[in-house]
């Protein structure tokens, strides 16, 4: 008796199906003459199968996994001469030196695109485009593209490769990425990415949300020549805190212009999320080194946003930088064995800008280095005629200069976006609102590194080879979000709910249930093939409602499952298996 778990593998194999996705990476890369077995591209399908249903990466496991359920993957994929041997490392190892080839990998993404625009009926002018950046370390020596950055996972000793990420609301579906060294710069991997989206889907006044690090002068030209919208934060660097001053100093003149976004919780509490208003400003950019080149004019909207929990956030924080000042300012002078007291007035107000810097109270806190002048006289000693020696006794006194904290207390919580949508398109509280879903890209990180496609840690040696990993995790995730997507909407649209998805609370409802809850719903299907005489039974576990109701809601046929009860052997098959 052969047993083999079937759970969600003909699902995914049907929503690959949709785009026709084997096919089209056959097409984009083609199999080398001597390529043998079934067509790269099925296995490529197979591999991103294994990922999303095992959340595993590692393609040394790819092959004993298929032979533990060859029978279903045969029939699932239509493919009866398929063999575990044709998913071996190996052979994945080699579809991924392809799929490295950047030039030919962007052709696929748009062509891909395109399809999955037509199959699943994507509204891209309605919907921001996100765009971010997600660095992937790795414990491996220093070479190619893994170079040591900025890392936000704090981790600066260890090499790292950085990729960007163009990504479609509401549900981050991933789009275009672009994965370069891990120590460029973000800046400047916008405007490539961006370009590659024109390129495939001649996008017309898109919205493009990213942050602050979009917000140079030559990508908000860049973007606007190119017609379409943008909406960042501003760095310091593009608006300085003094010009924050001038936008607060005319909101005191006109506090009627300030809008506020709110929320009420199911106990009719309203809480304050943020405050905003708005002013303009005409930019002039010259895309050229001398007066004479091109000139770039535009209106540029400034949105002007409070938000109570960052400016909670940023005075717990100052005041936690102030204390830690003090404490230094005070121990400046204490004996202790290893700390070098300063004993010049030099070293003293050396030490005292080190420390108002590293904890950036400049200006807040204000010091006073204190010298005392004594005499002590010293009488004869041997060779030595007795004279009069004068010491210098150093100390500090600080005072807070409560009028600049408070100034700057004020002016927590306040942070400037940058916008060149028409309002009628992007209104001012929209606007707030859009960005604050910044984090939807960010969990499409956190299921690409940890959650679904478990990328971290990284078992690939090879480079390039990793680079083509994360462009197939990403497209693996593509259909994530195509599924959640797909089943939210009919939820939506048909008033239903779905239950059964919490373990341990089987009744509770949901109309927002993510894809790896969905997945999981079909756990410990199980396929038995039994010999008996001259006959082989076959027999799949029934399908339950809510797996059913899933399958409905993903228009997909529950014959995907049904017909592995259909099945033919021959002795021969049997005995093979």
């Amino acid at each position: 008796m052969i047993t083999e778990r079937v759970d969600d593998i003909p699902l995914l194999l049907g929503e690959f199906e949709k785009s026709d996705l084997s096919s089209l990476l056959t097409e984009q890369f083609p199999d080398h003459g001597n390529w043998q077995g079934v067509e790269g591209g099925l296995v490529t399908v197979l591999f991103l199968t294994y990922v999303l249903s095992c959340a595993d990466h590692r393609t040394s496991h790819v092959e004993k996994w298929a032979s533990e359920r060859i029978n279903t993957l045969q029939l699932c994929s239509g493919s009866p001469t398929l063999s575990s041997k044709d998913l071996t490392d190996d052979r994945i190892g080699i579809l991924l030196d392809k799929y490295s080839d950047t030039e030919q990998w962007h052709k696929f993404e748009a062509a891909h695109n395109k399809r999955l625009i037509q199959v699943y009926d994507l509204d891209l002018a309605k919907n921001p485009i996100r765009l971010d950046a997600m660095i992937t370390q790795s414990h491996r020596e220093i070479e190619g593209d893994f170079q040591r950055g900025y890392s936000k996972q704090h981790r600066a000793d260890l090499p790292q490769i950085k990729t960007m990420l163009a990504a479609v609301d509401p549900y981050a579906i991933p789009l275009v990425s672009l994965t370069v060294a891990g120590n460029e710069a973000d800046d400047g991997l916008y405007l490539p990415v961006i370009e590659q989206l024109d390129k495939t889907l001649s996008l017309k006044h898109q919205l493009f949300v990213a942050d602050s690090k979009l917000s140079s002068i030559e990508n908000r030209s860049e973007i606007v020549k190119r017609n379409h919208y943008y909406l960042t934060p501003l760095s310091k660097k593009q608006c300085s805190i003094e010009q924050i001053d001038k936008y607060l100093l005319d909101l005191s003149a006109q506090p009627n212009i300030l809008k506020v976004l709110q929320t009420e919780d199911k106990d009719k509490k309203i809480t304050v999320k943020a405050k905003a208003f708005e002013t303009t400003e005409i930019l002039r950019y010259i895309s050229g080194n001398e007066p004479s080149d091109n000139v770039l004019t535009w209106e540029e909207r400034r949105i002007v946003v409070y938000s109570p929990n960052y400016a909670q956030s940023q005075a717990n924080a100052f005041e936690k930088r102030l204390t830690k000042a003090k404490e230094a300012l005070n121990l400046l002078f204490q004996s202790k064995q290893g700390r070098k007291r300063p004993k010049t007035y030099k070293e003293t107000q050396a030490a005292v800008n080190r420390i108002l810097k590293q904890n950036k109270a400049k200006g807040i806190i204000d010091v006073e280095i204190i010298e005392t002048t004594w005499e002590k006289e010293v009488r004869a000693y041997l060779d030595r005629p007795a004279e009069t020696r004068t010491f210098v006794d150093l100390s500090i006194k600080y005072l807070i200069n409560e009028e600049e904290r408070q100034k700057q207390l004020n002016r927590m919580g306040w942070r400037v976006f940058a916008c060149n949508a028409p309002k009628e398109k992007l209104s001012t509280l929209h606007a707030v609102k859009c960005y604050r879903n910044e984090y939807r890209i960010e969990h499409k990180f956190d299921e690409l590194l940890n959650r679904v496609t478990a990328l971290m840690p990284v078992y690939l040696n090879k480079p390039n080879r990793i680079k083509a990993l994360i462009r197939l995790l990403l497209l693996a995730l593509k259909y994530v979000s195509l599924i959640e997507m797909q089943v939210r909407k009919k939820l939506e649209n048909t008033k239903q709910t779905l239950k059964e998805l919490y373990p341990g609370n089987p009744g509770r409802k949901t109309d927002k249930p993510t894809t790896k809850m969905l997945l999981k719903a079909f756990e410990y299907i199980t396929l038995v093939i039994m010999p008996v005489g001259e006959q082989t039974i076959i027999k799949l576990t029934d399908l339950k409602p809510i797996q059913l109701q899933i399958l409905d809601l993903l228009n997909i046929s529950p014959l995907i499952y049904l017909k592995l009860n259909q099945m033919i052997f021959s002795k021969v098959d049997l005995g093979e298996t």
